[in-house]
């Protein structure tokens, strides 16, 4: 028998054919959540893999602990046509062993169906695999060719095949992070490492109209990290689309598209690219431990040394990057090798000498006048787009902030934005923030706090991945400018309960405290008519 979950909410019985989706979204009127009639039915085809350990964001238990069995007990209904689709929550992982592109029927009978807002999306749960009836397996299901520009509400939860997209960031794995701090598989079984609070990690994909979505990727995927780049050219990504928070990653928009694995990838290997390179600093001199800087040359690192506040060339093209705040300057390890076992770390993953680690005080990114902020300093970038020509420019980089410690893990600025010039003295603000994260730590008692903090939920595993698409009159011009800089007066905090809002502290004049800022592959592209 059914467990029933009482709710204060009249229920209509009515019986649903296979075509009428639309109608059972609409019983829930202007409630939140409806206890669904007997006789309550609906046929639609299973787009989900009961297999895959990519259906869903595992639940947070604890700073140290995730729960993985609500990816295993969410699956993925569509319409036959295709249109609507809901997600279903079974009561356990026993309930949900349907093949993917089955053709079933639901009883819905004594089920709780919720909808949410902003995305507009359905939610069945209170399921039991003996409420739902295999009719047939193997089922063609409609073609869902999309760009990402036309996606809409109606498309969550239904199985979409996104067009002409590549990955941002063709360096790495599908997963960039630190292995001892995610969830263990046979493919970073080490002798140091025990399970990690880590569940998901995601990757920028963008297509050839200048659009972009997350693709998230659990940590016991296997497929992650096999030892290869990701592909490098162009194609087709099939999968799940869902929204979802990804707390250590930021906002990463409405949409997200979940693959059930590597073969919904159909993106070839063989390099090719809606887009062409203008400027690039990638860190790939990371050979020679070196800087390339405008007035000091090639500069090797020595360990603990800093380089003085200088401008940095490029490893692809012409242009300088260097930052107003007067930090200094050395490269550092990113969490970007697609590797295991590479030699480094028992094969945590660390990409040595693969980012540009900005050293500073949080005070000097503040312009103040006296007790008011009226400006951010900021990272730049100055490069020329002469004779490029385009739709679109996209500008891209990656980034994290602090040193694996928690003692430089906050009070650093938390939202940052993106803005343009042609003459660098008029910048034209993207209206898009950034959430910058501190590396993963491990607990310490840090004294300024007055006690141990422990791994907070919204610690990065890796750097984040952000992207603008900004207007074609920034091609073919002499000069152009970008600025990344703080946004607003909101400092990270390490909060006591773990699970609490990093983002809760304010700027004031007189704070200070090291900050630490890591600048990962940054690059200016040109989107090809």
């Amino acid at each position: 028998m059914r467990l029933l979950i009482l709710l204060t909410t009249l229920c209509l019985a009515a019986n649903l054919s296979a075509e009428s989706f639309e109608n059972l979204r609409g019983m829930v009127g202007s409630r939140e959540s409806v206890l669904l009639p007997q006789g309550t039915e609906i046929e639609g085809i299973i787009v989900s893999d009961y297999r895959s350990p990519n259906m869903e964001t595992p639940f947070q238990e604890s700073h140290k602990a995730v729960e993985l069995g609500l990816n295993y007990r969410t699956a993925y209904i569509q319409s036959l046509d295709g249109n609507y689709g809901f997600r279903v929550q079974f009561n356990s992982v026993y309930d949900n062993r349907f093949p993917r592109f089955s053709r079933v029927k639901m009883d819905l009978g004594g089920a709780v169906l919720t909808r949410e807002s902003d995305p507009e999306r359905y939610t069945i749960s209170n399921m039991i695999g003996a409420f739902v009836t295999v009719m047939e397996k193997d089922v063609q299901i409609p073609q869902k060719v999309r760009h990402i520009a036309d996606l809409t509400d109606n498309d969550l939860y239904t199985f979409v095949t996104l067009a002409d997209v590549e990955f941002m960031s063709k360096e790495g794995a599908y997963t960039n992070v630190h292995e001892k701090k995610v969830m263990r598989t046979y493919i970073n079984d080490f002798k140091t490492h025990a399970d990690g609070p880590v569940d998901v990690s995601g990757l920028l994909l963008k297509d050839n109209q200048g659009d972009d979505i997350f693709m998230p990727v659990n940590t016991k995927c296997t497929w992650r990290r096999d030892g290869d780049r990701v592909p490098q050219g162009v194609g087709f990504v099939d999968g799940v689309l869902v929204h979802t928070v990804l707390r250590r990653y930021g906002d990463i928009g409405r949409y997200a598209l979940r693959p059930a694995s590597e073969k919904d990838i159909r993106i070839p290997m063989e390099p090719a690219s809606s887009y062409e390179t203008i400027v690039e600093w990638n860190w790939d001199r990371n050979y020679d431990v070196a800087l390339n800087l405008e007035r000091q040359g090639l500069r090797e690192w020595i360990f603990g040394d800093v380089q003085d506040p200088d401008r940095v060339l490029p490893d692809v093209g012409e242009g300088y990057l260097s930052t107003t705040a007067g930090a200094m300057m050395r490269l550092d390890a990113e969490w970007n090798s697609r590797c295991v076992h590479d030699g480094n770390d028992a094969g945590s993953g660390a990409r040595e000498w693969s980012v540009l680690r900005l050293n500073s005080d949080t005070k000097d990114w503040y312009i103040f006048d006296g007790e008011r902020i009226i400006g951010s300093n900021a990272v730049l970038v100055e490069t020329s787009t002469k004779g490029y020509e385009g739709s679109a420019v996209s500008f891209e980089f990656t980034f994290s902030a602090g040193n694996c410690s928690a003692g430089l893990s906050w009070g650093f600025p938390g939202e940052w934005q993106v803005a343009y010039s042609v003459d660098g003295r008029n910048y034209i603000p993207v209206r898009k923030t950034f959430l910058l994260r501190p590396l993963w730590y491990s607990p310490a008692n840090v004294k300024e706090l007055g006690g141990v903090r422990e791994l907070c939920y919204d610690a990065a595993p890796g750097s984040i991945e952000c992207r603008v698409t900004l207007p074609a009159f920034l091609l073919d011009k002499d000069k152009v400018y970008f600025r990344i800089y703080p946004s607003s007066d909101k400092l990270t905090v390490l909060p006591e309960n773990p699970e609490a809002d990093i983002n809760s502290g304010t700027m004031k004049p007189g704070f200070a405290h090291p900050f630490v800022l890591r600048i990962g592959k940054v690059s200016v592209k040109s989107l090809k008519n």
